[in-house]
């Protein structure tokens, strides 16, 4: 059970700001991989933002797309969640790439939510995964999953990256296992142990994910005991502290 690699949301955002290099490497440190939010701006640099504005997380306001990089620089994306955080920016993704590269332990470390395709985006995603050693330790999702012709894009940018489709329901699954152009599921409900030996079986991987799994602690660990690889979690640190020390079951009580 313990062998499922735990997935921070847009790192360890329940105790730093989200999508900055503080909360990736706190995640990368303690042997989790992290789900980040890539975005392209108007001079066609790869930033990592959730959101389609900074107003949430910064200190200024506007589109991403209408801004240049040296924009986005100048920006406070700490402070909007606490005074120690004043002065952390907006990461770029290389920037993100070389924390994964230096802090990184996991099998995989990062899982890539393209929220945006700017003109030249994979090409740039994939040579700075492979200067780094990455493309192994690397899956990308968002409109990756939801697109084959997006996913055989990347995949004629570099067999090696790591694409995933998806299945939001069970009957979904086969089809997400007969698809010729990833190797990891994004699955989107909570899913049984004869569901991941399926997608093992059809050579692929899974990332547990989707409502009443992320969101939910004991759905996070039934994902682990089912085999899932990876769980996406809105709450890593509990889910880490979870399997860590099993919640055990007193003899002749139910679950």
């Amino acid at each position: 059970m313990n062998n499922s690699i735990i997935i921070a949301h847009r790192g360890l955002d329940e105790t730093y700001p989200e999508n900055t290099i503080i909360a990736f490497r706190a995640a990368l440190e303690k042997g989790m991989a992290i789900e980040i939010d890539v975005r392209g701006t108007s001079d066609e640099e790869l930033v990592v933002l959730h959101d389609d504005t900074v107003d949430r997380t910064t200190d200024g306001s506007g589109a991403i797309a209408a801004m240049t990089l040296a924009d986005l620089k100048q920006l406070d994306a700490g402070s909007w969640w606490g005074a120690e955080f004043a002065e952390e920016r907006v990461p770029t993704l290389e920037e993100t790439f070389d924390a994964v590269k230096q802090y990184g332990t996991a099998e995989t470390s990062l899982v890539l939510e393209m929220k945006t395709l700017e003109p030249g985006c994979i090409g740039k995603i994939c040579r700075g995964l492979a200067e780094r050693d990455l493309l192994e330790k690397t899956v990308g999702i968002g409109l990756i999953h939801l697109s084959v012709d997006v996913r055989r894009r990347f995949y004629q940018g570099n067999a090696r990256f790591q694409c995933a489709t998806v299945a939001n329901t069970a009957a979904e699954l086969p089809m997400a296992i007969a698809d010729p152009y990833s190797t990891w599921i994004y699955v989107r409900y909570p899913m049984s142990a004869e569901d991941v030996k399926a997608v093992h079986e059809g050579g692929k991987k899974v990332i547990a994910s989707g409502p009443g799994v992320m969101d939910d602690i004991d759905g996070m660990v039934s994902s682990a005991e089912a085999g899932a690889d990876t769980i996406m979690s809105y709450h890593p640190d509990a889910l880490a502290a979870r399997l860590s020390n099993p919640v055990e079951v007193p003899r002749g009580r139910k679950h």
